[in-house]
């Protein structure tokens, strides 16, 4: 039988797990968004396209 003192060992080594897994997760979301932005970026340069200008309210909300 486990003494308390392991299950809150192991409970605790499998929350720090989650938690770098979440973080590897958001370093390699972060990442992906990144590449997909600057392949917009590309694209609209060589298309010769600028970018639109955004109207927006008082709120900052677009119009």
């Amino acid at each position: 039988m486990k003494t308390n003192n392991e299950v809150k060992r192991q409970a605790m080594n499998a929350i720090t797990n989650v938690e770098t897994v979440a973080r590897v997760g958001m370093v390699k979301l972060t990442g992906g968004v990144s590449l997909y932005v600057a392949r917009i970026r590309e694209a609209d340069r060589q298309a010769g396209t600028a970018p639109r200008k955004v109207r927006r309210d008082a709120m900052g909300r677009e119009l």
